[in-house]
């Protein structure tokens, strides 16, 4: 009998301009995490989406169109693309 590969969805946090906490946001080899004055910063992926699942309200770096890093708030959570749990299984990269 064959094996069957289950993928386990993640659920992450989704900001109103519809981006989302991604495998991909690391800069320097960190997460950045929080509120402004309050931030955090993780090695790895898991450590920082867990402290974001703790929050009250989810708040990440990320870039914006012009690359500035600021922080956005979570709106939502919902399942991480596809694309990015290939990076999180080490399928790619």
């Amino acid at each position: 009998m064959e094996k069957m590969s289950v993928k386990k969805s993640i659920q992450v946090p989704y900001a109103k301009d519809g981006s989302w906490f991604s495998p991909y946001l690391i800069r320097k080899d960190l997460f950045t995490v929080g509120e402004k004055g309050d931030e955090q910063q993780f090695s790895h992926f898991a450590d920082a989406l867990a402290h974001l699942q703790k929050m009250d309200k989810a708040r990440w770096r990320r870039p914006n169109e012009k690359g500035n890093w600021g922080i956005v708030s979570a709106v939502s959570w919902d399942c991480l693309p596809e694309d990015e749990m290939l990076v999180l299984d080490g399928t790619t990269h």
